[in-house]
């Protein structure tokens, strides 16, 4: 078997049904894995047995796939993250969710509002890099509460850590839900700070902290771990436009593991991002490299070529998006390092 153990996300369209799940499990064990990110929230929907969410309108059978995932993994070697999408919780073009229980049903006032103040539920699409649909706002506190709740939830499985994705804003020019407004004018007399576009930023830099640190409170009570998806462009991509600090959230213990979306399809510029984010922290340590496989499809030996100078960086470790992109041929190429 290789030497080089490689982790993977797992997308929620391999658990649809028993058979589907059976067949990502063969894949699985086809690369041999460190570890797997299972996506058991998808679009405020559950792939698991949820007091809170619906089920997700996907699934062709009546079944419980987090548990089944973990059934079928005992005795296997890889470790298992459930991977929940936190603020994204539906798709733009899509008919609203047919559950009265989906949040967008139940509370739509969360929906987050852009800064001409129409509500994400009003756009039928986006142009900007990375938005696929509707966010609830982190700015509202009974939004924290709701995803804290969640990540709870999926706590009380044998999984080793909860993953956490979509744990930002949709974008900079987001955030001006009415509700999530006052909450800022609040913490600007508490903070005792004028309106500003500088105290604005912070606001919402603070709300995506706090829920950070609640979910991660609720999670390490359970005797699990947290971990992040986060972008590869610290200052501007992260901070800036999505207003996720994670190497704040890391430096200061409020989540175990990052793990970087380093999905360019060119790898030079690949290494550029890793090499700027190890400069930043000082290390690649607790920090996991994700490499976009998807874009290298016809071109896998340029990708085993950029996982072997990934590798001299001495990340904790490296994580390949996603399993459905790991062809046969990738397989075996991966068998190689």
């Amino acid at each position: 078997m290789s030497g080089f153990r490689p982790e993977v996300w797992v997308t929620s369209k391999e658990l649809v049904s028993q058979e589907s799940l059976s067949r990502m499990i063969e894949k699985l064990e086809g690369i041999n894995p460190v570890r797997a990110y299972i996506q058991v929230v998808n679009r405020a929907d559950s792939y698991y047995s949820s007091n809170i969410l619906p089920p997700a309108e996907e699934l062709v059978q009546d079944f419980d796939p987090l548990q089944m995932t973990i059934e079928k993994a005992c005795g296997k070697e890889f470790r298992i993250s459930a991977w929940m999408n936190v603020n994204l919780v539906w798709g733009f073009g899509k008919q609203r969710p047919f559950s009265e229980r989906h949040v967008l049903n139940r509370r739509p006032e969360w929906v987050t509002v852009d800064e001409n103040g129409t509500s994400m539920l009003e756009h039928p699409s986006s142009n900007l890099e990375e938005v696929f649909g509707p966010y609830i706002d982190p700015g509202i506190p009974e939004v924290r509460e709701f995803t804290a709740q969640i990540a709870w939830e999926i706590s009380d499985y044998d999984v080793e850590e909860v993953h956490l994705d979509f744990i930002r804003y949709p974008f900079k020019c987001f955030g001006y839900n009415p509700i999530a407004l006052a909450e800022y004018r609040k913490w600007l007399n508490q903070e005792k700070l004028i309106e500003s576009t500088e105290s604005f930023d912070h606001f919402r830099i603070c709300s995506v902290t706090k829920q950070v640190s609640m979910i991660s409170d609720v999670v390490r009570a359970k005797g699990k771990r947290v971990s992040c998806a986060v972008y590869d462009d610290y200052s501007e991509r992260a901070v800036s436009e999505r207003l996720q600090p994670w190497l704040e959230w890391l430096k200061s213990g409020l989540i175990d593991s990052a793990v970087v979306m380093a999905y360019g399809k060119e790898p030079d510029e690949v290494i550029s991002r890793v090499e700027k984010i190890r400069s930043l922290h000082g290390s690649l340590k607790d920090i996991r490299i994700g490499l976009g496989a998807f874009n290298y499809a016809g071109r896998w030996d340029e990708f085993v070529e950029l996982i072997k100078r990934v590798q001299k960086l001495r990340p904790d470790e490296i994580t390949l998006f996603a399993l459905s992109s790991v062809d046969e041929e990738l397989r075996k190429r991966l068998r190689t390092l």
